[in-house]
């Protein structure tokens, strides 16, 4: 994904290219593996899955585990309804996750997140074997990163929602970044949406629709960071909405940048007698084909 960005943005912004190289450093060079930083709540990552049907075979006693580095790390068996439940900590961004019956065994990678609720339903093909992904939504809590944190997702499989209660949704700052690709991406319960500050960077692709609902700003920006909401490179049904109660949809200031590139609809409303953008310093807002509501 940030490849993507990448190329499009390599002449309109120099501080986007300085910051876009370091946080690639930071992530393939430097730290090796994508850790990050989450909200509260131990930083694990809860999986609550159903094996739905195993084509000529059960549900039951199927043994399922999460491998990071070829390494089981959690393990668990498939009740007699097929459901199973998995708790663990990972220090990358994607793990293996593996179901072994009494002949097979299947395995693929799947994208993680710290401190979140997974829900994870398939159906098990022994043969030819293959998962069938029926159900993949992350219930994901407040995401801050700071200081060369890196919180990556890419499943275009899956809903991403965020659930801030009450606080910033996405909190980024100090060289820290937060990529997000996935069908439908939520965020709800918001103090401000996308809080970012400090070379903090934060890209969110949807095929479908990228929903932002805040109390105060939707987007807020400053000192150099850059924030992307946009369609997939081939997108399903892509529409973007950024609603705030209070303040303004999106507001920037100092030198940084905001831009929204949807395929269809696109909406960004203030609340309360507020602006649906607000920009100061040398900062930039790109809202393309975006509808303005002004409070």
């Amino acid at each position: 994904m940030e490849d993507r960005i990448m190329a499009k943005f390599l002449n309109k912004h120099s501080f986007l290219v300085i910051l876009l190289l370091m946080t690639s450093f930071v992530s393939y060079g430097f730290w090796g593996c994508g850790g990050g930083g989450g909200g509260g709540g131990g930083k694990q990552t809860r999986i609550n899955g159903t094996v739905l049907q195993v084509i000529d075979g059960p549900v039951s006693d199927i043994r399922v585990s999460i491998f990071e580095n070829n390494r089981r790390k959690k393990s668990t068996r498939t009740n007699q309804f097929g459901e199973f439940n998995l708790k663990f900590k990972s220090d990358f961004n994607t793990v293996r996750i593996e179901f072994e019956g009494p002949n097979y065994t299947l395995s693929r990678i799947i994208s993680v997140t710290r401190d979140s609720d997974v829900e994870f339903d398939v159906i098990l093909q022994t043969s030819p074997g293959a998962i069938i992904v029926e159900n993949w939504v992350v219930f994901q809590n407040r995401i801050r990163a700071s200081s060369f944190d890196e919180i990556i997702f890419d499943s275009l499989e899956a809903d991403f929602n965020i659930d801030g209660n009450g606080n910033n949704c996405i909190n980024v700052k100090g060289d820290a970044r937060v990529e997000i690709a996935a069908r439908n991406i939520t965020l709800i319960d918001c103090k401000e949406g996308i809080h970012a500050e400090n070379f903090g960077l934060v890209l969110l692709e949807a095929d479908e629709d990228i929903s932002v609902s805040a109390n105060r700003d939707g987007i807020r920006t400053n000192n150099n960071t850059f924030v992307r909401l946009a369609r997939t490179v081939t997108p399903v049904d892509n529409n973007i909405f950024i609603a705030s109660l209070r303040e303004n949809g999106i507001r920037t200031a100092g030198s940084s940048a905001v831009e929204i590139d949807p395929q269809n609809q696109c909406t960004i409303s203030g609340g309360n007698g507020k602006s649906a953008v607000v920009q100061s310093g040398t900062s930039s807002v790109n809202p393309s084909t975006c509808t303005l509501i002004d409070g």
